[in-house]
């Protein structure tokens, strides 16, 4: 089994943590990790990463470094995403020769085994994924890129690549017109990119392979687009939580919300950043996780506003 995860330094010890969760859950089944880099890493973080493969046996991994000049820089990204999401792109042409392979986001975190995700007939088709949950403000996004909702619009942080069918085809070229032509309409830049190229050619996963926040939060939106009983049985046994968003919705947030974090946490303890502080551990924070479920959250968002605006008050009064 060949499982591809794409990342720049920020994101090492999450990577970690889902390749030792990936282990823990597949207990002896032979896997080959390979780590595509924006060159970042530094010595330590690639020997970290070796010692969590190679604790376990049958796992073997390699790194394969893309510099600046391979065109990154020229692609577009936004405030939230640095150009190491383009990565994933180009793993047909990184990983020449193999057939097939499991990309995985950095935060995500394999809680079941894998083996009927890696068996799922692929045929003709590109990519197997699980469908996004979109909120109703940008619905109208997902439809001007040609692309029907519910349904059709998946997230690009789980996908079960045909390597072998996107080579003969020449995705990546086709894919990379696509990000510069349009590059002023595109939110999520990656998975933007990959739906529209690829629309209606999918092979649509059921959500429990990629457990996405948004099946807790609001569960009416997820029902939408999965059903009622699909919905229920991914909350119920995820074989891959995708902590996706920003701030809060991360495990490594003190604040997280969202089920999965707590067994999260356990496993990276048990990697070479276990020593890693977690984010926004305050005592405010502390206080606020003493109130119920729905009011932390709200607290928490009267919190980040009084943050916000102290930082700015100093600006404003010397303007």
């Amino acid at each position: 089994m060949r499982i591809a995860l794409c990342l720049n330094s920020t994101y090492t010890p999450w990577a970690a943590t889902t390749i030792a969760s990936c282990l823990r859950a597949n207990p002896g089944r032979a896997m080959r990790f390979e780590i595509v880099h924006d060159c970042t890493l530094v010595e330590s973080e690639v020997e970290g990463l070796q010692q969590v493969v190679h604790e376990a046996p049958g796992a073997s991994v390699a790194f394969h470094p893309v510099p600046p000049a391979s065109g990154l820089s020229d692609l577009p990204t936004t405030a939230d995403f640095g150009n190491v999401v383009w990565l994933r792109l180009y793993l047909p042409e990184i990983l020449g020769g193999v057939r097939k392979a499991l990309y995985l986001d950095a935060d995500t975190f394999v809680a079941g085994d894998l083996t009927d995700l890696w068996n799922t007939p692929l045929d003709e088709a590109p990519l197997a994924a699980v469908a996004n949950v979109v909120e109703p403000p940008l619905r109208g996004h997902v439809a001007a890129l040609g692309v029907g909702y519910p349904g059709g619009y998946f997230n690009s942080g789980v996908l079960l690549l045909n390597l072998e069918a996107m080579r003969a085809r020449d995705t990546l070229d086709r894919l990379l017109r696509f990000a510069l032509d349009r590059r002023q309409d595109l939110i999520w830049p990656d998975q933007d990119v990959l739906n529209a190229v690829f629309a209606g050619q999918w092979v649509p996963l059921h959500p429990r392979y990629n457990a996405q926040s948004s099946l807790w939060h609001p569960a009416g939106w997820a029902v939408e687009v999965f059903g009622d009983r699909d919905v229920r049985e991914a909350k119920r046994a995820p074989v891959i939580r995708h902590f996706e968003g920003r701030g809060l919705c991360k495990p490594w947030h003190y604040m997280c919300p969202v089920p999965g974090y707590k067994e999260y946490r356990k496993v990276l303890a048990t990697t070479p950043w276990a020593h890693m502080p977690i984010e926004d551990r305050t005592p405010a924070t502390r206080l606020i996780r003493l109130l119920p479920g729905d009011l932390q959250l709200r607290t928490y968002r009267r919190l980040e506003r009084w943050r916000t605006d102290r930082v700015a008050a100093p600006a404003d009064a010397g303007s």
